[in-house]
């Protein structure tokens, strides 16, 4: 049997909800590798990973809806997932209300990563207790109304009072991408700041607090209003280009 820790869940579960015409891909049943495979032939000895259909996506979207608390976004969703174009307008329409979009990604990944192990325990790579043990790990995330950039960036606000003058979303969550694994970035922009590592000193309980409650992790790239206005570092440049404000 595969050991499940060799196996890269989340990559697994990109590789289930892989359409893309002309790729295949294939996993190590011993080294838990997975690839991509874009030939005729099968390599040898590989398992190949059945993609998941749309009726999964759909099925997730529709259980997700039934559980958003505010009514709303909940009205808003279960009218954008009526008919064709569903998948587009339920994506446009999380976007109206960012911390329902959150909790989106948060449900998301915990429905991809149990069907990642359902599929291991199908294929009988895994023994039952493994795929039991492992399920567990991924629940359906408990609904919650709190919006964490916003709710971040208020407990900056109190930190700092006047000297902060904005707080941007960038990285994978502004662009719509993120993932329970992936971090949520914010840039905080000061006056007058002092070096940064004195600012994520000085924030690190904020911090360290919302990504305790919130499970995802939070950084923070802490930046003067006159660097903001004419950036030379290539992260604050990048960063300013992709945000979104929160504050």
């Amino acid at each position: 049997m595969l050991d499940p820790a060799r196996v890269d869940l989340g990559q697994l579960a990109r590789a289930l909800d892989d359409r893309t015409p002309g790729t295949r891909w294939f996993l190590h049943p011993t080294r838990g590798e997975i690839t991509a495979h874009t030939g005729d032939d099968d390599p040898s000895g590989w398992v190949e990973i059945d993609s998941t259909t749309s009726g999964d996506s759909y099925r997730d979207m529709s259980e997700f809806t039934r559980g958003v608390h505010d009514r709303r976004a909940a009205g808003l969703l279960d009218r954008a997932i009526d008919g064709r174009g569903a998948f587009r307008r339920f994506k446009n329409t999380l976007f109206e209300f960012p911390e329902v979009r959150d909790q989106w990604y948060r449900f998301r990944d915990a429905r991809s990563r149990r069907r990642a192990v359902d599929w291991l325990a199908a294929n009988d790579l895994i023994s039952d207790a493994d795929a039991a043990r492992e399920r567990a790990r991924y629940p359906d995330p408990a609904p919650t109304n709190e919006d964490v950039p916003a709710a971040v960036a208020e407990d900056l606000a109190e930190l700092y009072g006047a000297q902060l003058r904005q707080v941007l979303l960038f990285g994978s969550w502004a662009s719509g991408e993120g993932s329970v694994e992936s971090d949520l970035d914010l840039l905080v922009v000061l006056d007058d700041p002092g070096s940064a590592w004195e600012e994520l000193r000085r924030m690190d309980e904020v911090l360290w607090r919302h990504t305790e409650r919130s499970g995802l992790t939070i950084t923070a790239l802490p930046v003067s209003q006159a660097a903001m206005a004419r950036p030379a570092d290539p992260t604050v440049i990048r960063a300013r280009a992709e945000a979104v404000r929160v504050r």
